[in-house]
């Protein structure tokens, strides 16, 4: 029997139905990377892995030597590289992200002048048991923060491949992500050469480092051992193998009871250990880690370690807190925190278990956040960094995201489930959240900095953080709020556990919640994702107990409208974003309307024309104060580099922070001070003897920050 023609009408038939299926998508653009990836079939344009997905591997095998006192790492590793990709590779991409810190090197931040150096320092390299001559730049080509290995040759599809590394290299000063955070604390992070992603879309990552952009690594197995001084003690990603071979007989003991802790927090190293000297048994500690994506490291000889147990379906996961002696009064809840913010994400939001066997949260960080696997690197002790930082777990950690191209799709999703979860299992306020992105999203939108979503990470710059968090987050609050909570989570369920260990791109998460939900939702795609444009709906009239809303935007939002009666008591009304589906103007009866005082469309969500969305028009509001002269102008906000602009527009004040891309109009609640039209910020002035506003008291992002009015 002739085999070929047979099999030849089996691949048309494939090639005839993908080509199809992309030739039936005409509503929004997809480029030649994923269309190429479709005809592979190794994505689906039901939004799964295609038949052919693959994904290519890493093990490591590291020995760490760390001295604090030098901030030096001398490592040594072994490393297999799995080639499951259909591609023979000629050449292989490994990563020295402390090069980033090279003199002459690419930075898009300032760091600590002492950090400036060669780099890493690599003092062995062999491949398959052939040691590479590194100054042979026709084998070894160093490019910014890519080392790029030619094999002699190639790594066949489906085969694998050793090397073997020696290297030094340094903790840096500066604290970013990374780094020192006091003269005998530091969280170490990026520290090992590590192989970059050959993907089924873009290839090889060889995207440089230079601190803006994030990350994407490999599926990778770790087994890892990490020495340091006695007095010092070290948490790292995974499980600690070793625990009675470092740590003190007490230590150990309570080690053993936090594992069996699934309520009560344990205090493993408490502050009289360190006032009399703590030292610790071991100086080598060894940690493993299976199918993550990265491997990080803490160590200090003055930190407190608490932890406990919680439990996740049928398994009991270690959660850790380790905070510096100094600031223990700080933390006595965080495990506990934690444990609760564990249990939410399991069973509720985004319902999916939490996958692996431990989480660490270190308080090392000057600021905000950072996530690994199994860690997080913080500042404390703010609850939303902890929920935000944790949930990272899911994205990228679990779900491999692209970060460099996509980092909406972890940086949004984060920071919307933690605001989602500090909401309805903190302040146990079951609504929906499509109100609390104005104050960060209303500055920028409809300007040329805000891209479509779809946008590559890698051309963002002074926009990043509003297009990969504030914009996303308000898009993803849409998309629940039109959808519901059921159908939500089931679409949002499904496409974790589709991509879990695996790396999505913005198609793939577009065509699961179309598959799941059973709906065409390029009425949402297209204008957020793919297309320039803004929100904005007015308020047309007023008239025989009915408000007409026109729709003068490209991005469709809800309604929200919001009612204040004349005996003072509220109500709201809420209308889906899908009401702009196929129409430009939506009417509603006003409930009580012969008893109407104040009325509002969408005066909390983002807006680009604000002031039409108020009945009667706010101007009038300002009659009933005696507002003093003067307060206009730029205001110094104390402790922080930053200016905020208070400027009159329209008859209402405006107050602006340009750093954080926020604008929001005032009202006034005295004659002094003003709430936000969304409520997100109040501004209190202040007045001198002599009558003028000397400064004024900033209630934003939930600090309280005093501010003096430039001369």
């Amino acid at each position: 029997m002739n085999r070929i023609r047979p099999l030849l009408l089996v691949c048309m038939t494939v090639l005839i139905g993908t080509g199809t299926m992309l030739a039936q998508e005409t509503r929004f653009f997809i480029p030649k990377e994923i269309k190429e990836a479709y005809e592979a079939n190794t994505r689906s344009m039901t939004g799964a892995p295609g038949d052919e997905y693959w994904q290519n591997t890493v093990d490591y095998d590291i020995d760490v030597a760390f001295d604090p006192a030098t901030r030096g790492l001398d490592g040594s590793e072994t490393v297999t590289y799995y080639n499951n990709s259909p591609d023979d590779l000629g050449t292989l991409v490994i990563r020295l992200y402390y090069d980033v810190f090279r003199e002459g090197n690419s930075r898009r931040m300032a760091v600590t002048p002492e950090d400036i150096n060669d780099g890493v320092n690599i003092s062995r390299l062999v491949v398959n048991g052939q040691e590479y001559d590194l100054a042979n730049q026709q084998l070894v080509n160093r490019t910014a923060t890519n080392l790029l290995v030619r094999l002699q040759e190639p790594l066949a599809s489906g085969e694998s491949i050793n090397l073997e590394i020696d290297w030094e290299s340094k903790v840096s000063l500066t604290n970013r992500r990374t780094g020192t955070y006091d003269s005998t604390s530091f969280f170490v992070a990026y520290w090992y050469p590590q192989i970059s992603v050959y993907d089924d879309v873009f290839g090889w990552d060889v995207m440089d480092y230079h601190f803006a952009s994030e990350f994407y690594n490999n599926l990778a197995n770790f087994d890892v051992r990490i020495t340091a001084p006695e007095a010092f003690t070290i948490w790292a990603t995974g499980l600690l193998q070793n625990a009675e071979e470092v740590l003190p007989d007490t230590q150990y003991e309570r080690y053993q009871n936090a594992l069996a802790a699934d309520e009560e927090t344990v205090n493993i190293i408490r502050a009289e250990d360190l006032n009399s000297g703590y030292a610790n048994k071991g100086t080598t500690w060894h940690f493993t880690a299976d199918e993550v994506s990265d491997f990080a490291f803490a160590t200090s000889d003055h930190y407190l370690w608490d932890a406990a147990t919680q439990e996740v379906e049928d398994r009991d996961v270690l959660i850790e807190s380790v905070f510096p002696i100094d600031q223990a009064g700080n933390f006595p809840d965080l495990t506990q925190t934690q444990r609760k913010i564990m249990r939410h994400f399991s069973e509720d939001i985004p319902g999916v278990p939490y996958p692996y066997e431990a989480f660490t949260t270190f308080i090392g960080l000057f600021g905000g956040g950072m996530e690994f696997p199994m860690m997080a690197n913080n500042a404390g002790p703010g609850l939303g960094v902890t929920i935000h930082e944790m949930f990272h777990t899911y994205f990228p950690m679990y779900v491999r995201v692209n970060e460099r191209r996509f980092a909406h799709m972890d940086e949004g999703w984060a920071a919307y489930i933690d605001n989602l979860v500090e909401q309805r299992f903190f302040e146990e306020d079951p609504g929906f959240i499509i109100d609390m992105y104005k104050g960060s999203v209303q500055g920028t939108m409809g300007s040329y900095s805000d891209l479509p979503l779809i946008t590559s990470t890698e051309y963002m710059a002074d926009n990043y953080g509003y297009a990969s968090y504030s914009l996303p987050a308000f898009f993803y609050s849409i998309l629940h709020h039109y959808l519901g909570d059921e159908r939500f989570l089931e679409a949002y369920q499904a496409y974790i556990n589709r991509w879990a260990k695996k790396s999505p791109t913005p198609y793939d998460f577009i065509y699961t919640f179309e598959d799941v939900t059973g709906e065409d939702l390029s009425w949402l795609w297209s204008p957020w994702f793919f297309e320039y444009g803004y929100a904005d709906v007015n308020i047309q009239g007023v008239d025989d107990g009915v408000v007409t809303v026109t729709n003068k935007g490209t991005r469709p939002v809800p309604l929200i409208f919001a009612m204040t009666y004349e005996d003072g008591t509220d109500a709201t009304v809420e209308v889906k974003a899908d009401v702009w589906k196929d129409q430009e103007s939506y009417s509603m009866e006003i409930p009580r309307a012969d008893e109407l005082a104040e009325l509002s469309v969408n005066g909390s969500i983002v807006d680009f024309t604000t002031l039409n969305n108020f009945y009667p028009p706010l101007s009038d509001r300002y009659k009933d104060y005696d507002l003093p002269e003067g307060m206009a102008g730029t205001y110094t906000v104390s402790g922080f580099n930053i200016k905020c602009e208070i400027e009159m527009e329209d008859g209402l004040y405006k107050m602006m922070i340009p750093a954080a891309g926020y604008e929001a109009y005032l009202m006034p609640e005295s004659n002094t001070k003003f709430v936000s039209v969304d409520g997100s910020s109040e501004a209190s002035f202040d007045i001198a003897d002599d009558g003028t506003v000397s400064g004024m008291t900033v209630q934003a992002f939930g600090y309280t920050l005093p501010a003096t009015k430039d001369k």
